[in-house]
C-alpha cells in the first residue's frame, strides 16, 4: 500500500497518519491483530489502516521502566516544596490575570473555584509548559500489549485515543504526553479527554494542547462531575491522639465518618466544622512529626484527578497560596 492509499484509507474513518516515513513495518503480535479486529467491528475502523498504522508502532522500553519501577513515596516535607513553590506559586497569578474571564465563567457554569483549576494546571503541567514527550500512540501500545499488569486498562485508553483521533481529525502518531499517556494542557487520559473536556473558547474545537480556555472549563467540568460541592471545605487539621489518628488513616481516602462522631472520639479540628460532614483522616510527615488532618468530600474529589493524598493535598495548598499573593485578595479560598 503506497502512501497516497494508506492515506486515503486512514482518513476515511478521519485519521490521518504520516506513516511513510517511519521505520519499516514489523510483524504485529496476536493482541495487537486481535485489538485491531475489536476495532473494526466495534468502531467501523479500516482494518488495512490500522494494520499499517501499528506497523509502525515502537515499543518504549522507557515507558515500561518506568511503569516497572517502585515507587518509593517521599514524606510530605519532601514533597510539598516540588509543587509549593515560588514559581508556579507566581506562575499561578499570572495564568489567573491573564485567564480571569474563562476562570470566573468556569466558577459561574461548573461551581468550581478559580484557584483549585489554576492549581491544578500548575500541578499538572506548569501551564502547559510540561505536557510530556512521549509518543502517545506508541506509549499506549506498549502498555496495552507489553505491559500485562495493567493492559485491560491500557486497552481501553488505547481504544478510546483512536476514537478521539478520528473525532479530532489529528495524525495519531503525533500527539505527545507523559509516560502514561496523559495529555494536553491539563494532562487528560483519552477516556477522560472524550468524557470531560470541553469546548470553552468556543470555536468549535475542543483542543487542550493549546487553549487554555478549553482546559480551564475541562478541568472544572471534571471536578464538577466528580461531586465538586461549592463553597465546601477541603481540608483542615486536626489533633487526636497518635494510635487513635493512625486507625483512622488506615481506613481509606474516602470520607466514611461524620466530624461529629470524630469529635465524640477525641479528633479537635482545628477550625469549626459542619458536625454532620463525613470526613476521612490522613497523616502529613513534617520534619517535626507527623501531623493529621481531616479529609473532606471535596478533598476525595481531587484525588479523582490523581489518587494519591500528597498530590491532593499539594493542590489544595498551592491554590491558598495562588489566590494569597493575587494583588488585593484578602479573602480564603
Amino acid at each position: 500500500m503506497n502512501r497516497r492509499t494508506l492515506i486515503a484509507a486512514v482518513a476515511s474513518t478521519a485519521m490521518v497518519g504520516k506513516l511513510a516515513a517511519q521505520p519499516a513495518p514489523r510483524a504485529l503480535s496476536a493482541d495487537a491483530e486481535a485489538f485491531i479486529e475489536e476495532m473494526v467491528v466495534r468502531h467501523q475502523f479500516d482494518r488495512d489502516a490500522l494494520r499499517a498504522l501499528f506497523a509502525q508502532v515502537r515499543v518504549q522500553n522507557q515507558v515500561l521502566g518506568a511503569m516497572q519501577s517502585q515507587y518509593t513515596p517521599r514524606p510530605w516535607f519532601e514533597y510539598r516544596p516540588a509543587f509549593v513553590n515560588r514559581p508556579r506559586i507566581a506562575g499561578g497569578v499570572r495564568f489567573w490575570q491573564e485567564n480571569a474571564a474563562a476562570l470566573e465563567r468556569a466558577r459561574a457554569q461548573f461551581g468550581v473555584p478559580p484557584e483549585l483549576v489554576v492549581a491544578t494546571i500548575a500541578a499538572e503541567t506548569l501551564f502547559g509548559k510540561m505536557m510530556g514527550s512521549h509518543p502517545v500512540l506508541d506509549t499506549l501500545a506498549t502498555l496495552a500489549f507489553d505491559f500485562p499488569k495493567r493492559a485491560e486498562f491500557f486497552r481501553g485508553e488505547l481504544e478510546q485515543f483512536l476514537l478521539l483521533a478520528r473525532e479530532l481529525a489529528i495524525d495519531p502518531a503525533q500527539p505527545r504526553g507523559s509516560f502514561a499517556g496523559a495529555m494536553g494542557i491539563p494532562q487528560f487520559m483519552p477516556t477522560s479527554y472524550r468524557k470531560y473536556a470541553v469546548d470553552f473558547d468556543g470555536d468549535g474545537r475542543i483542543d487542550l494542547f493549546r487553549s487554555a480556555p478549553d482546559a480551564i472549563g475541562s478541568v472544572a467540568n471534571y471536578y464538577r462531575l466528580f461531586g465538586w460541592v461549592t463553597g465546601g471545605p477541603v481540608a483542615v487539621r486536626v489533633s487526636a491522639p497518635a494510635e487513635l489518628a493512625g486507625a483512622q488513616a488506615k481506613l481509606g481516602i474516602r470520607p466514611h465518618t461524620t466530624v461529629g462522631a470524630l469529635r465524640d472520639m477525641g479528633f479537635v479540628p482545628a477550625s469549626e466544622v459542619d458536625a454532620a460532614l463525613p470526613a476521612m483522616v490522613f497523616p502529613l510527615v513534617m520534619k517535626e512529626g507527623t501531623e493529621y488532618w481531616l479529609g473532606f468530600d471535596n478533598f476525595f474529589v481531587i484525588t479523582r484527578y490523581n489518587r494519591a493524598i500528597h498530590y491532593a493535598m499539594a493542590v489544595f495548598e498551592l491554590a491558598r497560596e495562588i489566590r494569597a499573593a493575587r494583588p488585593g485578595s484578602t479573602a480564603a479560598p
